[in-house]
């Protein structure tokens, strides 16, 4: 027996109602699409069918036949997601009709560019009339993908010319076999679920893209459940692998049927984003009614339909508009998926939406960045690096890991770092550590400024090694600090920085003035022989003997270098004298309990004094506060 080898796409039927679509793929394969007993009865389709159809040698294809009747448009999009072409069937007794030009221009909206045309009914029409339909098809299809495109006249009653639509599609198949993208992880749009007693759910569709297999774990989105599947088949058989462009059934048995309703998505974990407030460009049909703010919508996204509300952020004249659309409920998309756009009421086509990306917030006028990101992004769809870039550019800025990454574009892990690491030896990604990637524009932008906030420090404060963090705050603001907040150490380090504890970090590169390393041996002299008792800093102006603006200037330097210890403001003391303290206070520690009236007289101070030193000693991790009791945490730990 000759092995079946299924070919990565599936064909879709499209046409007006009782055109024949259902009775042809019958004739096709041998097997009636139509599962429900309502549609035998009333002889029209009214859900998805299936059927497939094997050629002698092995190679076979799979079909989906979509509902015709105008109210079931919806149907006929979660039919046509998958699809990678499409046979148009206009019967010879009627000629093209309403819905016909409706399916036809679903179709080109999502992108079907390969199909042909099947002309039914041919026993019933005669030569003339043949004649007069193919030429309403060339009419219909002139202009578009489809021009050229094959068209065959058949009856399904007779067998006339099935075998030559057989050869044809094959043709056709071979054409339009998916090629697998490696970056894309594994997407399902399900088309169909079920339960089986004893089994548990199965849920079917095209694989939009990835592999998926025996074992695997996969999320359900928008539910966010997870289950391991058990068996995959395609085309009705087990097989080893899903894979793109393939019908595929999956044994979902942790999941209910409720989970995996049609237009949920099977993906990958971490593979993918679920939202429903949808940043999208929206191209307009030439004759698409006017959308107002705030207008209703449908939005038939993969093979989900739904109620949705759309907003301007401010008036646009062009074809193409950059919007915001808020979903009835979460969907799972991937920057660059076609939706559907309709007008409900009075159903029509708008036009076409491609995904940009979930919004935080509803675009308005004076997001004049956010709307030009959108332009960016809808700019790069077809160009993988530039929409990597844009991705680490999005948001503040900060270093992105590639598992960060990949879900928003529906990329694997794996594929995602290896285009980092491309981009990187193209220097148009820097890597910061050893998993950090962040945009070289970005970074130079932003290390450029942060440097420029350091020189700008140290050319009025030629004294200090320590720069405090609150500068980087108030000139880089929110958005800013937090891309230096997330900075790695090697990063830093490039910018000459040391992040450490507290309100300070160190300047790398910052050295002090001979003349104020010299003087500070003054400044020190002076506070060592307080001890710890403060002095009044005018005091300590006047025992140094030097002018106030050094004395100013050896203070800082005393401070970043570790040399003196600021527990709290206004008090400054000599580094020795507090590390005595601290020995005391470990020692004491050490011997069971703290006597803080022995602290006060061993170091000649007044609790006053005492208290903030202990205090800071807890900052310090030296000690931790617990209740009304210090306890010993660490003895050699930094007091600067």
């Amino acid at each position: 027996m000759t092995e079946v080898h299924p070919v990565p796409v599936v064909i879709g039927t499209a046409g007006h109602i009782d055109h024949g679509k259902s009775a042809l793929v019958e004739a096709l394969c041998g097997t009636h699409p139509d599962r429900w007993q309502e549609e035998k009865e009333r002889g029209i389709t009214i859900d998805l069918g299936y059927a497939q159809f094997a050629y002698p040698d092995g190679l076979e294809l799979g079909f989906v036949d979509v509902p015709g009747h105008e109210k079931l448009v919806r149907k006929m999009v979660a039919g046509a997601t998958g699809m990678g072409a499409a046979l148009l069937v206009v019967a010879c007794d009627d000629g093209v009709m309403q819905q016909t030009r409706e399916h036809f221009e679903v179709l080109t909206l999502l992108g079907v560019d390969r199909g042909m045309i099947a002309l039914t009914k041919a026993d019933l029409a005669d030569e003339d009339t043949l004649m007069l339909v193919e030429e309403e098809v060339l009419e219909l299809i002139a202009g578009s993908a489809w021009e050229g495109a094959k068209i065959l006249p058949v009856s399904s009653h007779t067998g006339s010319g099935i075998e030559d639509l057989r050869a044809a599609l094959r043709e056709l198949a071979l054409d339009a076999q998916a090629v697998a993208d490696p970056r894309l992880a594994f997407r399902l749009p399900i088309q169909r679920s079920f339960g089986i007693e004893g089994a548990g759910t199965i849920a079917t569709g095209v694989c939009a893209s990835g592999q998926v297999e025996a074992g695997q774990d996969l999320i359900v989105l928008p539910a966010g459940k997870r289950s391991r599947v058990r068996r995959v088949q395609v085309h009705g058989r087990l097989a080893e692998v899903g894979e793109a462009g393939l019908r595929t059934a999956l044994n979902l048995p942790d999941l209910d049927k409720a989970d995996c309703e049609r237009g949920s998505v099977l993906v990958a974990p971490e593979a993918a984003r679920c939202g429903d407030l949808l940043r999208m460009s929206v191209k307009r049909l030439p004759d698409a009614p006017q959308l107002s703010h705030d207008s209703e919508v449908q939005l038939l996204a993969g093979t989900a339909a739904l109620d949705a509300k759309i907003y301007f952020a401010d008036g646009q004249e062009t074809d193409e508009l950059f919007v915001d659309i808020v979903c009835e409920q979460p969907i799972a998309l991937v920057p660059g998926q076609r939706c559907l756009l309709r007008r409900p009421s009075p159903a029509k086509n708008i036009g076409v939406a491609r995904f940009l990306g979930y919004g935080k917030f509803r675009l308005r006028k004076k997001d004049v960045e956010e709307r030009a990101y959108c332009q960016k992004v809808r700019a790069a769809l077809d160009d993988p690096e530039a929409l990597l870039v844009l991705q680490l550019e999005r948001g503040d800025g900060a270093p992105k890991k590639a598992s960060e990454l990949a879900p928003e574009l529906g990329w694997t892990v794996a594929a995602t770092t290896e285009l980092l690491d491309a981009l990187t030896d193209a220097k148009k990604v820097q890597k910061a550590g050893t998993a950090l990637y962040v945009a070289a524009g970005s970074a130079q932008a932003m290390m450029g400024e942060i440097q420029g906030i350091i020189e700008s420090f140290r050319s009025k404060n030629p004294a200090r090694l320590l720069i405090p963090i609150q500068r980087f705050r108030d000139r880089l603001g929110k958005k800013g600090w937090k891309v230096v907040e997330k900075m790695p150490e090697a990063q830093l380090e490039m910018i000459g920085l040391e992040r450490r504890r507290g309100e300070f970090w160190v300047m790398t590169e910052a050295e002090a003035p001979e003349e104020v390393i010299a003087s500070s041996g003054k400044i020190r002299a002076v506070l060592k022989s307080g001890g710890l008792v403060p002095m009044d800093w005018k005091d300590v102006v006047a025992q140094s003997g030097l002018p106030a603006e050094l004395v100013d200037a050896c203070r800082g330097y005393l401070l970043d270098s570790g040399q003196a210890v600021q527990p709290s403001p206004g008090l400054i003391f000599d580094f020795d004298s507090v590390n005595a303290f601290r020995a005391a206070v470990v020692t004491q520690l050490q011997g069971g309990g703290m006597d803080i009236p022995a602290l006060r007289d061993q170091f000649g101070t007044t609790r006053k004094y005492v208290m903030p030193l202990l205090e800071y000693l807890d900052d310090c991790g030296v000690t931790e506060r617990v209740g009304p009791n210090r306890l010993l945490q660490n003895a050699e730990a930094s007091l600067v």
